[in-house]
């Protein structure tokens, strides 16, 4: 969605979204490490708390995380940390990763591929005609683990 986030993380191989069916399969929240509230939203310097680039699991309760993250296309006050499967893990580094944030196609906002569909389909031609302008993620490398 233009200037909110991107959701990503259900395989082009449905064989490997299987793992993550049903609730048996979700994943638990992390220990928030960020403090909750309102007043904590930005911080002294007014930096938002979940700045552009950042990462977290995508959920929708306690609990409900499973293989799909979400990415923030813009700052924000609200996103991550304020609910125990919105806890930041990671963010984007470097210029060239937030140019290719930048580029990520938001045309087809909320009536993009549904979740069921791309769970059963993956990468398929179907799923690649009906949404050409589609993004795919083809690879990530980690920097630092600590």
């Amino acid at each position: 969605m233009k200037n909110f986030l991107c959701q990503f993380g259900i395989a082009g191989d449905p064989s490997y979204n299987k793992p993550y069916n049903g609730k048996a399969h979700l994943l638990e929240d992390d220990p928030n490490w960020l403090p909750e509230g309102p007043t904590h939203r930005k911080n002294e310097l007014g930096v938002k708390r979940f700045g552009k680039g950042y990462m977290a699991y995508a959920g929708s309760g306690q609990n409900s995380r499973s293989n799909q993250f979400i990415v923030a296309l813009a700052d924000h006050e609200r996103l991550g940390g304020g609910s125990p499967w919105e806890v930041p893990w990671g963010e984007v580094v470097g210029k060239e990763s937030f140019d290719t944030l930048d580029k990520i196609y938001t045309g087809y906002g909320e009536k993009g591929p549904s979740q069921p569909r791309l769970s059963k389909e993956g990468s398929s031609e179907g799923v690649a005609k009906d949404f050409p302008k589609l993004d795919y993620v083809l690879g990530c490398d980690v920097i630092d683990s600590r």
